[in-house]
């Protein structure tokens, strides 16, 4: 099983870098410093950092404004003060609103755009994914999936039995998270706990026939979702089974329980939606993630539907992952029916 081939950046130590570029006199936007990481799909969490970092007297996070002007929020306050700080260093403004931006703006960063490295990383694997593999049926389906608690990652793998309809095995591992979450990275994020969970399952000879991995697959700005680059590292069969639409188009308007619909991706059909259940309207994504194709993952996941939203397998590693969390510490290995839920209970309930 291969490694991520890479070491992760320091993003929020490389964004504390950028922001103590920008000159007084001068002011950036969220989206410009995402793009100085690499990517403008980082900006949503340059917003969140800008609102939770370690705060000082010296600190330039006052000088990050919206793309419009506007100010927008303040760690330190309110816009009055951020106005305040920036009409001091001698921003013009109007109305709580920097006045010419473009004419303000500070952009000629030093930077590596980290994001980039490992978006020409992401496009490496998926020169690797294969859409080809399993003709048959399974006689095992594992699942995986990752809860968090503030920089503390939990994540579960659960070996589902499909004649008896319950959890085999599962376990469950827990390590300090350092990547932030950021839309189309998501693997980087995650991959470190789901490769050590694929070495335990292993290391006990549980490893199911193909893996079900809480994200997307093929359906990805890059066709390299977490369950593309898992199952090319772990060199397995994996299906992305996402809640939300990452990339790709579907009509979704007056969908039936049980009906499935195709998503197409620069013109093929790359994956399919599928409505679970009466009761919920809203629908799944079902996409592969290696050595499997488009019908083959629908027809899996179909086949653990036991009126829930989510196949049984995903359901529970997501279940376990969330009770384990709570445990400080935890790092767990279970067998058989609910053994490792506090409270028991049929997981065919």
């Amino acid at each position: 099983m291969e490694s991520l081939a890479l070491d992760l950046p320091d993003l929020p130590t490389l964004l504390a870098d950028l922001l103590a570029q920008v000159p007084r006199g001068c002011v950036t936007t969220y989206r410009a410093l995402a793009e100085a990481l690499g990517s403008e799909a980082a900006a949503r969490w340059v917003g969140h950092w800008m609102l939770h970092h370690e705060h000082g007297s010296g600190c330039a996070c006052h000088r990050v404004v919206r793309a419009d002007g506007s100010l927008g929020k303040f760690i330190a306050g309110g816009p009055c003060d951020k106005a305040r700080l920036l009409a001091a260093e001698g921003v013009e403004l109007k109305e709580e609103r920097v006045e010419a931006i473009g004419r303000q703006s500070f952009h000629s960063f030093r930077t590596l755009r980290p994001l980039a490295a490992l978006r020409t990383a992401q496009e490496d694997v998926a020169r690797r994914v294969s859409l080809r593999g399993r003709r048959s049926m399974p006689e095992t389906v594992a699942a995986v999936d990752v809860s968090y608690s503030g920089e503390r990652g939990t994540g579960a793998y659960v070996l589902w039995d499909l004649e008896r309809e319950e959890i085999a095995w599962s376990t469950t591992f827990t390590r300090k998270v350092m990547f932030p979450y950021i839309t189309g990275y998501l693997a980087f994020r995650e991959l470190p706990i789901l490769l050590t969970l694929m070495e335990l399952a292993r290391s006990a000879r549980k490893e199911g026939d193909v893996v079900i991995v809480d994200g997307s697959g093929i359906l990805h700005p890059r066709g390299v979702g977490i369950a593309c680059h898992f199952g090319v590292l772990a060199d397995i069969p994996t299906i992305g089974v996402s809640k939300k639409l990452l990339s790709g188009q579907v009509n979704l308007k007056d969908m039936a329980p049980q009906e499935t619909r195709p998503v197409l991706l620069g013109g093929k059909c790359r994956g399919t939606a599928l409505r679970a259940t009466d009761g919920s309207r809203r629908p799944i994504f079902i996409s592969p993630g290696h050595r499997i194709g488009v019908k083959m993952a629908e027809r899996i996941v179909r086949q653990q539907l036991l009126g829930r939203r989510l196949p049984e397998a995903q359901y529970w590693a997501d279940r376990l992952s969330r009770a384990a969390e709570r445990k400080p510490g935890s790092s767990e290995t279970s067998k058989g029916r609910n053994s490792c839920l506090e409270g028991g209970g049929s997981p065919t309930n």
